[in-house]
């Protein structure tokens, strides 16, 4: 199971550190250039990435390519968890 899906509430549940057994992953959200986006779909981006703000979402949406956005996003560090 994934660190980010255990919490100290679990308590019938013992958490054992397997990270040397598995390759770094990154989740990714997507969606179709041009979407209507709507408040609770800002607000999971928003959770999922605390980074991402609505506004920084819409300028991404702007871009032309994918290059421009990860330019945007060059210099933003990620908290691993």
């Amino acid at each position: 199971m994934a660190s980010m899906a255990y919490t100290e509430s679990d308590s019938d549940l013992v958490a054992i550190n397997a990270s040397h057994l598995f390759q770094p992953s990154m989740t990714q959200i997507a969606f179709k250039r041009g979407t209507f986006l709507r408040n609770y779909m800002y607000d999971f981006i928003n959770y999922f990435s605390p980074h991402l703000t609505r506004m920084q979402v819409e300028q991404a949406e702007q871009l032309r390519d994918n290059t421009a956005i990860m330019r945007m996003f060059d210099r933003t560090q990620l908290e691993e968890k």
